[in-house]
């Protein structure tokens, strides 16, 4: 079924279900579930010459990631599934690409995310990771919907 489960996670209700439901799958198919939290720190500069600062200290993004795998990590040990963390930083690069790229290194079966379920101008105007991810991979993706009343998740 699914050995290699990808679910990408931020800071989230829609990827605190999308987490759930990789682990779930990762069960019933005694697979290893891959966490991802893709970081922007910023690009490359274009210049040859030119300097990149890093920050000096742990953004907020990076704080949450670190928060979110210790949330992951807790939530593998107690469901008995095997799993493992990682945080990317994209470097100005569009998270569904590093997704994308990620899911092809670790060779996932499929890849697990929550989605706002945005509609209309808002998402005309702030993108879809989801709809950007489905478009430029050829693995199956699993999206959840969280419809912010509660919990409850649409595939």
């Amino acid at each position: 079924m699914y050995d290699r489960i990808l679910v990408a996670l931020d800071d989230s209700a829609s990827a605190q279900m999308a987490l759930g439901e990789a682990i779930r799958l990762a069960k019933l198919s005694s697979g290893v579930v891959y966490a991802l939290s893709v970081v922007d720190r910023g690009r490359w500069p274009a210049e040859a010459n030119a300097r990149f600062d890093f920050e000096p200290e742990p953004s907020a993004a990076a704080s949450a990631a670190t928060r979110i795998f210790e949330e992951a990590n807790a939530l593998f040990k107690e469901s008995g599934v095997s799993g493992n963390v990682r945080a990317i930083d994209a470097y100005g690069e569009s998270v569904s690409e590093v997704l994308a790229r990620a899911a092809e290194e670790c060779d996932a079966d499929i890849i697990v995310m929550g989605t706002h379920g945005r509609r209309g101008a808002q998402r005309f105007l702030l993108g879809s990771v989801a709809e950007s991810l489905v478009r430029s991979t050829e693995r199956p993706v699993l999206l959840l919907r969280h419809d912010g009343s509660g919990g409850h998740a649409q595939a």
